[in-house]
């Protein structure tokens, strides 16, 4: 245990002994689906603020403590680990259920024209603002939407923040926003009328509807609808802590307006929530008397707590697995859960812009990195199979992750997966959701491209073995375990005459000690989508769009780009402006899902026939559980995973048979 763990305050609650798990027939009376046209959600199995009958009254889970919560203002946070927390706090105009569909929030109810390209929501009359003690401040009306869109469209005020998706779909929003960058400083006077007046296509007819007009026809916008770029801001609260001091502000200066209120929070340590009085869906949703999330240096810590039962659920390490598996008489051996895969698609984000520690450029990374058949030596070279082990030790290639989009976003008009759409434009076999097998040539023979790559660089000076830095955080013995092995992949596969993986450490943040000061040679981070479109993931790695996340912040080509490259990035460039075009293309297709998704998918099989960036893995984790998993809601865009809202529980943990079975009848509950 980490000499700097605190155990949180809050006392266990005593167990009533003897209420077995919800069978699988409970899952599906709880996980019910909730149309365009409903007055709310049905997927509550309980009402009021109690958990459901014979479940948990109070619910103790955990997060990484290299995942606290940086923003409290959900309209300037693109980061999950935020929206983790906000997701609890304040509600958008649309949630969704256990099984990913769009459902009732504070819009109850919406419908689109014949074209899609104008969408209408209408809004629930009984929304309060209130803040962090639950004292009602305000009313949420279609003012509120307003004043929450020309915010984010405010270059000044968002600093571009969640900008992208109403750029690509509002009518007006990308001139309205150009405006703002002309207008400087000018433009934190600017009001919602000013947006108004300037044409954007977002109107309030009256206090409780709003009408979107999209660019062009978005039969997916229900989608974006429900993220964070359309949720409502007070206009008082802005006006009362200002544009700085509403960017900024605290836990205990925000309004709310969702189902939770932050009860306590203690920095790295734990933060507490309990229900929202004034929350709107009181009486149609489950919730829980109080929920403690404590932050974990490390995930044997986290085991030790839910031996303690000072946790509900834990996921599990190799070593935590691989000891209750080898031991049939641990108490733990009939309890292995394997939970549904998270919904983030991770990747090897490399850094074309790499600085040593003393802010000097690290050229011969950055030329290294540069080369073609250098970065193809990632894609096809390292074989991560043990890495996989690390976070499924039982079924590690279900870990395995071939696409750069997440599995599952979106569909074509013949129910064909987006994904499958580029494996086949890349070779891939295809996978049938259950066969566990190896799509891409990884560790196979890369000694010809490692001749290639070592010929062409030392042309340009670079040296060898070149230096590959990844950073973890200090003292977290479980990252240092997975370097570790990660270390050991690099030996194994490139030969320490070619790429060497050398391993630093950061303090506390990720982002302000190692990729803001640009030392990471690549950093491993998953995105999971915004809305079910593949512009979403795709559009991240662009070059010429502000918004395009990956490309400023982790990649830094866009940066690159503008401030000019070098001779030897020349062909790097050119091949990021050629997948641009490509996506581009893509995204003009507005008329026709299955050719838009068809051309997307040509885009992304370039991007990963080049590599641009590598795909990675996907998290699909073994835990112990007293939560039913498919009980929460799974949507593979938006924020709202991580709601504890209308969450299924057990005072006795869950087997594995028993999570077997849910997740059996939650399959046939898709396919039906």
């Amino acid at each position: 245990m980490n000499a700097n763990y605190e155990p949180h305050a809050f006392s266990r609650r005593s167990f009533l002994k003897g209420a077995g798990a919800v069978g699988a027939a409970g899952l599906l009376a709880a996980c019910g689906s909730s149309s365009s046209t409903a007055s709310g959600s049905t997927s509550g199995a309980a009402s009021g603020s109690t958990a459901t009958t014979g479940g948990l009254t109070e619910v103790y889970s955990y997060e990484s403590n290299v995942r606290e919560i940086e923003s409290w203002n959900v309209l300037y946070s693109q980061n999950a680990s935020d929206f983790n927390v906000l997701t609890n706090c304040v509600d958008g105009l649309l949630s969704a259920d256990c099984y990913g569909k769009p459902v009732a929030a504070i819009a109850e109810s919406w419908e689109h024209n014949e074209d899609a390209s104008v969408w209408t929501f209408h809004l629930r009359e009984d929304v309060d603002w209130c803040d962090v003690n639950g004292e009602v401040k305000g009313h949420i009306t279609s003012k509120d939407f307003l004043v929450g869109s020309e915010w984010v469209l405010n270059q000044f005020k968002n600093s571009a923040f969640n900008t992208s998706m109403p750029l690509q779909t509002i009518a007006g929003a990308e001139e309205y926003y150009e405006y703002t960058v002309e207008q400087g400083d000018a433009a934190a006077d600017l009001t919602y009328q000013d947006m108004l007046d300037h044409g954007v296509g977002i109107e309030a007819p009256d206090d409780y509807t709003l009408v979107f007009t999209c660019k062009n026809p978005c039969p997916y916008f229900d989608t974006v609808a429900g993220y964070v770029c359309f949720y409502p801001a007070s206009e008082e609260l802005i006006n009362e802590l200002g544009i700085e001091g509403f960017r900024a502000a605290t836990y205990a200066e925000m309004w709310y307006c969702g189902p939770y209120l932050i009860e306590e929070f203690v920095q790295s340590n734990t933060k507490s929530f309990i229900p929202n009085p004034n929350w709107y869906g009181a009486n149609d949703h489950s919730r829980f008397e109080r929920v403690v999330v404590t932050m974990l240096t490390d995930m044997v810590t986290g085991y030790q707590l839910y031996q303690n039962r000072e946790l509900d659920e834990i996921e599990l390490t190799e070593s935590t697995v691989t000891q209750i598996q080898n031991d049939s008489s641990n108490e733990f051996n009939h309890q292995l859960c394997e939970r549904q895969p998270k919904k983030f698609s991770y990747q090897f984000h490399f850094n074309y812009q790499r600085f040593n520690d003393d802010g000097t450029p690290d050229d011969n990374w950055n030329k290294a990195i540069a080369n073609t058949a250098f970065r193809k030596c990632f894609m096809q070279g390292l074989d991560l199979t043990r890495y996989y082990a690390r976070t499924n030790p039982i079924n590690p290639l279900k870990c395995e992750n071939d696409y750069y989009t997440m599995r599952g976003v979106c569909y074509n008009t013949q129910g064909v997966e987006y994904t499958s759409l580029v494996g086949k434009k890349m070779g891939y076999g295809e996978y049938d959701g259950e066969t566990m097998i190896r799509l891409r040539d990884n560790g196979g023979d890369i000694s010809a491209l490692k001749k290639q790559a070592m010929e062409e660089l030392s042309a340009i000076g670079v040296t060898f073995p070149v230096h590959c830095w990844n950073y973890i955080l200090s003292g977290n013995t479980s990252a240092q375990d997975s370097a570790a092995v990660m270390k050991q992949a690099f030996t194994d596969c490139f030969g320490d005459d070619f790429i060497v993986l050398d391993v630093g450490e950061y303090v506390s943040s990720v982002t302000k000690e190692v990729v803001n000061a640009h030392r990471h040679s690549y950093i491993q981070n998953g995105w999971g989508a915004d809305f079910g479109d593949p512009i979403n993931f795709l559009g991240q790695e662009i070059l010429t769009d502000d918004n395009a996340y990956y490309s400023w912040n982790y990649s830094y080509i866009a940066k690159v780009f503008k401030e000019g490259p070098a001779d030897w990035q020349a062909d790097l460039i050119a091949t990021y402006q050629e997948f641009e075009r490509l996506v581009r293309e893509a995204d003009a297709i507005v008329d026709d899902i299955d050719a838009r998704y068809e051309a997307f998918a040509t885009a992304e099989a370039y991007m990963l026939e080049n590599c641009l960036t590598m795909p990675a893995q996907y998290e699909v984790l073994l835990c112990l559980t007293h939560v039913n998993d498919y009980s929460k809601i799974n949507a593979m865009y938006g924020i709202c995973n991580y709601k504890y809202v209308d969450w299924e529980t057990s005072e006795e943990a869950y087997t594995t048979e028993q999570y077997e079975e849910l997740a059996a009848a939650y399959e046939a509950a898709m396919k039906a």
